[in-house]
């Protein structure tokens, strides 16, 4: 929003500051300045009403419609209902009309308070000035003379330099965010399953006897005992897993648990602990007193020992101690968790074997989980997608413009430099190099703003059974800044022919 309206903003003070002249013909006509201003208000507020009305029609329309689309096919959701609201759609488009035709009538405003006669003649380009580089000496006496001419034009157009920058930091941004929001789905699958994720059991059975699991599929088992519970504490109420283990069981063969740190979790001293999900969406911490509900309808309550991660689903874990104080009934585990051998297709093959005899409650093999995990995250990626196209649209539109208002703006002095002889190639590089300098620094302000961008959704997406933590893999923030640059490189290639079609003559001559 702050990259579209700062270049809308750049755009209409320009049309206002080139129709200088024409403003001091109305002017020398007796136009009085409230007839001149409304001019250009409307021409502002004109074109934010239509922007409004496209932009309203894509967001409770088309975007809606495509992002469900797209989860309709991952999940069970009922008929999709078109809404509109009234207050969110007049204050995004007053939101915008306010910023441009605003900073349309001060610049115009601007420019009436000039004498018809001098805004009838070309305004006087900017002055140059020193500039901090010229100070270190050892530098400065390297570069070469156009070297030298880049680097004082990058800031003799201060406010060209702020809007590139921050305009391609803030796209850059959005692109990190969007390939983040893919790598961290990507790797929440590898992360709580198998040696080195959170669940590193290969099958779970809900049994009262161990014998029902045996033959060479089966490595080593373990007795746990599961159940559903309700967790509440405060006014909050969440559904989750529990699951006792009895002194004795080797837990981080099965269950791997790690606080945010990363360090392991000992269950056996800790006595409770809840998942990382549960602690964000209940607001819970370490040494808050939760109470729990069986499916039984039994009640206890226990203090949360420890926070550990779990990316995928809440659960509580207790010790066998800690739920015998809780509950005042002694353990009788009900669960297996097991090792198994084989590829992955046949775990999955014997787990199913396993769900024809009646004497096993429910059957879960880990790679089945890994499977569905997969295949129902692979559409994220269309709205990953979605967000890049944007983000490297506005990018596109960014560069474009700005490119376009500097050519326009320096049309006397690129017409000068081609009068003395400077070829169609080394004026390309001329302007080009600015651009790409440009480019170059909004890309180191644009990356570390991504990761701050998108390590914020680990806040922002708080929800059930879900514990986004964000991670961004090296090779995002490559592919961001390659993108960037591309778009550089496709707008100086359109902009090179605005750079060869300048008139020199008619640039040059004087206007009096």
């Amino acid at each position: 929003f702050v990259v579209a309206v700062l270049i809308s903003l750049t755009t209409m003070t320009r049309m206002v500051e080139e129709e200088r002249g024409l403003i001091g013909v109305y002017k020398a006509l007796g136009y009085g300045r409230g007839k001149i201003l409304s001019k250009y208000a409307l021409y502002a507020l004109t074109a934010c009403l239509v922007g409004g009305v496209v932009g309203n029609v894509l967001g409770f329309v088309v975007l809606p419609a495509i992002i469900f689309t797209i989860f309709s096919t991952m999940y069970a959701l009922p008929g999709f209902l078109y809404g509109f609201d009234a207050l969110w759609a007049l204050g995004a488009t007053a939101l915008f009309a306010l910023g441009i035709v605003g900073a349309t009538l001060v610049t115009c405003w601007r420019e009436l308070r000039e004498s018809p006669a001098e805004l009838m003649l070309p305004k006087a380009p900017k002055a140059g000035s020193r500039i901090f580089l010229e100070h270190v000496g050892p530098v400065w006496r390297r570069l070469s003379f156009l070297n030298k001419v880049t680097a004082r034009n990058l800031l003799r157009y201060k406010r060209r330099f702020l809007m590139t920058t921050f305009g391609i930091a803030g796209c850059v941004a959005l692109l990190v965010t969007g390939f983040g929001i893919r790598d961290t789905v990507l790797s929440l699958s590898p992360r709580q399953y198998g040696d080195e994720g959170v669940m590193r059991y290969d099958l779970m059975a809900v049994t009262t006897s161990d014998d029902l699991l045996s033959g060479d599929e089966v490595g080593d088992l373990a007795q746990i005992y599961v159940d559903s519970v309700t967790v509440t504490w405060g006014d909050t109420k969440e559904s989750a897993q529990l699951y006792v283990v009895p002194d004795g069981v080797d837990l981080p063969a099965y269950v791997s648990l790690r606080d945010v740190a990363g360090n392991e979790i000992d269950l056996g001293s800790t006595g409770v602990v809840a998942t990382k999900a549960l602690e964000q969406v209940m607001g819970l911490a370490e040494g808050d007193e939760i109470s729990l509900q069986d499916s039984t309808l039994a009640t206890g309550s226990a203090q949360v020992g420890a926070v550990g991660v779990s990316y995928l689903g809440d659960a509580v874990y207790m010790s066998e101690g800690a739920y015998e104080e809780a509950f005042g009934t002694s353990l009788e585990p009900n669960a297996l968790l097991a090792h198994l051998t084989g590829s992955a297709d046949e775990q999955i093959s014997y787990a199913e074997g396993l769900t024809e005899d009646g004497r096993l409650l429910s059957v879960s093999a880990t790679q089945k989980l890994v499977n569905d995990f997969s295949s129902a995250f692979t559409l994220i990626n269309t709205v990953v997608y979605v967000v890049i196209v944007l983000a490297a649209a506005l990018s596109f539109t960014v560069v474009f413009t700005l490119s376009n208002t500097n050519i326009s703006e320096r049309e006397r002095e690129l017409a000068t430099i081609k009068v003395l002889g400077f070829k169609r190639g080394e004026v390309h590089r001329y302007i080009n190099k600015e651009t790409l300098i440009l480019t170059a620094i909004g890309v180191v302000a644009g990356l570390p703003m991504g990761y701050a961008l998108a390590r914020s959704l680990t806040w922002i997406l708080r929800m059930p059974s879900l514990y986004f933590d964000v991670v961004v893999d090296p090779l995002t923030y490559v592919i961001s800044a390659a993108l960037a640059f591309v778009f550089t490189v496709l707008v100086n290639l359109m902009t090179n022919r605005s750079l060869d079609r300048i008139d020199m003559v008619g640039a040059l001559k004087s206007a009096e």
